[in-house]
């Protein structure tokens, strides 16, 4: 029993993890149900997921469709997964929390090589070991699982992953070409998912719409984490393309309507590209036309910091210093966007065939 003392967020509270219950607890689910593996290329290392059975395969591997190899490649990380109700074996020890803990409290532990995360809401835990490279994420069954964590599974065990190979992941959108492409950055309500589902009719490639990773060279290279996208029910309207590819078409009263993009236009995912521009969208519904306008970097790093930061666990200087020089190695622009949804990839196909 170790005891962590690094909050993650400002809702978050450093708690005690029984990290040997938890791999024990997953063992005995795999003994009890055998295992079902799926291996994916993410940010140019071979994560193998490894589920106890299979009552959680279809609901957390198509947002990885894109990013599929196969078998035979030396896996980088290791993610088991596993739930109670499907396998019949108890829940991992779950550190000690207030009763009347909030829906979206998070409870945060570190200790190196280990962090943890439990969400005592959806009932979730996530648990990363950066020297073995190997992971655990449990919840108590599958109705656990929101919409927004099938749409990005296992985002805090990516998150954690991706920085110890010297990436950083980011909340925000990129869209383009294989020669090179845009990462487009806002708060929720800017347009960004507007902006990167209405590529889909268009030739831009497709690498991500909440979060995707950035490889902080010169230029910084965009690796695309999941090729699902979501959108607020009522923006539907605006993007008529998606029509029967949402999801959760039932759900839509309670819940953003996800779409899984591979699954309907293959051809317009990509696992990433060079970066060449960041964009902050802004919408300008009072004229058809979108248009891209300089932005300073203060700016887009305004745009792309906060709410980055805010999703990740543990926050920190690091990943402000790492945001920092993405926005210092690339153009940075405001995208403003019109009333007229063909013309935003038009704006941003028009960017980069200028550069």
């Amino acid at each position: 029993m170790r005891e962590g003392a690094s909050p993650g967020a400002a809702d978050a509270q450093a708690a005690v993890f029984d990290l040997d219950g938890i791999v024990g607890t997953h063992a005995r689910a795999v003994g009890q149900m055998g295992v079902v593996e799926h291996r994916f290329q993410i940010a140019d290392e071979v994560v193998t997921l490894r589920f106890a059975g299979a009552a959680l395969v279809d609901l957390l591997t198509p947002a990885f469709a894109h990013l599929a190899v196969e078998e035979g490649s030396k896996p980088g990380l290791v993610i088991n997964l596993w739930d109670s109700i499907s396998t019949g074996v108890e829940a991992p020890p779950l550190p000690s929390i207030p009763a009347d803990a909030p829906f979206g409290a998070f409870y945060y532990y570190e200790e190196r090589p280990y962090r943890a995360l439990f969400q005592p809401g959806p009932r979730a835990l996530s648990m990363f070991d950066a020297d073995a490279r190997e992971a655990w994420y449990w919840v108590e069954g599958a109705a656990n699982l929101s919409h927004w964590e099938c749409a990005a599974p296992a985002r805090h065990i990516l998150q954690w992953y991706v920085r110890s190979t010297g990436r950083q992941q980011v909340h925000g959108g990129a869209v383009g070409t294989p020669d090179g492409g845009v990462l487009l950055v806002g708060k929720g309500g800017s347009g960004k998912s507007t902006a990167t589902l209405s590529t889909l009719n268009s030739d831009l490639l497709y690498a991500g719409d909440d979060y995707v990773a950035v490889q902080i060279d010169d230029p910084p290279v965009v690796h695309s984490l999941y090729s699902s996208g979501k959108v607020e029910p009522h923006h539907l309207g605006r993007l008529p393309h998606l029509g029967s590819a949402v999801w959760n078409q039932d759900k839509l009263q309670t819940e953003k309507a996800v779409v899984y993009v591979h699954q309907h236009w293959p051809e317009r995912t990509s696992r990433g590209f060079p970066l060449r521009a960041v964009l902050i969208p802004k919408v300008a519904a009072d004229r058809p036309e979108s248009r891209i306008t300089e932005a300073s970097r203060a700016m887009a790093l305004a745009a792309l910091a906060p709410s980055t930061i805010f999703q990740l666990h543990p926050s920190g200087q690091e990943a402000l210093a790492a945001m920092a020089r993405v926005v210092e190695r690339v153009p940075t622009h405001t995208l403003e966007l019109g009333s007229d949804i063909a013309g935003i990839p038009r704006a941003i196909s028009e960017l980069l065939g200028g550069q």
